[in-house]
């Protein structure tokens, strides 16, 4: 027969564990690996409005970001698929990073094969962000500049 008392305490001891888990996951922010996870996809779906909150272009309006955006996305390439895998990330400094991934561009041609990417990081007030002039212009057609 069992306590009561001993199951209370485990329950309790892993809500405080979750609790925990959560608040350092809050204080610590997202990685720039997991922005650039958000940014290919947004890239994939052609989101210009997740685009446009996760791209650095120094000098420019969100406004200007966002029409450079649209135009990438509407213009440029509307009908364009790849499909990608992370490879790992690096740090240079505390506020930039590069996070390596393969690309496989044309990802419905069966000629398609990886090809080696960084995706450049830089933090912004606290938050990580793509550095979208600083990309490889071969990774994508008509990236922003």
């Amino acid at each position: 027969m069992r306590r009561r008392g001993r199951a209370n305490w485990l329950v309790v001891l892993g809500l405080i564990g979750m609790v925990v888990i959560v608040v350092l996951f809050l204080i610590g922010g997202r990685s720039a690996t997991s922005v650039a996870a958000e940014f290919m996809s947004a890239l994939g779906k052609h989101d210009v409005a997740k685009l446009t909150e996760l791209s650095y272009m120094d000098g420019d309006t969100p406004e200007e970001v966002r029409k450079k955006w649209t135009y990438t996305t509407e213009v440029a390439a509307p009908y364009y698929r790849f499909r990608w895998q992370f490879l790992g990330e690096s740090s240079a400094a505390p506020d930039t990073s590069a996070v390596r991934l393969w690309v496989w561009r044309d990802a419905q041609s069966p000629a398609s094969y990886e090809e080696k990417f960084e995706i450049p990081m830089v933090k912004v007030d606290g938050q990580w962000k793509v550095d979208v002039r600083g990309l490889n212009r071969l990774m994508y057609p008509g990236l922003p500049r």
